[in-house]
């Protein structure tokens, strides 16, 4: 079993940073979470929009405007 410690919201792909990387992890996860899933820390650390919804395209969008300084921090 994961233990599950120290989010860091947007970072899906667990590198312990946040970039447009995540929003593609998120999105390849979305489209075949078979072939591309995340793991339980991503997924956690994934769901950075609207916290408690599970991981969706807007945590996706989130990350990307996070990453061009539209918004200055996550979670939204």
């Amino acid at each position: 079993m994961e233990v599950l410690t120290d989010v860091l919201y947007g970072d899906a792909n667990c590198d312990n940073k946040v970039t447009v990387a995540d929003a593609v992890a998120i999105l390849q996860h979305l489209a075949n979470k078979d072939k591309n899933g995340l793991s339980a820390k991503g997924i956690k650390n994934a769901d950075c929009n609207e916290v408690g919804d599970g991981v969706t395209a807007k945590d996706a969008l989130a990350i990307q405007q996070y990453d061009a300084q539209q918004i200055t921090g996550l979670p939204v």
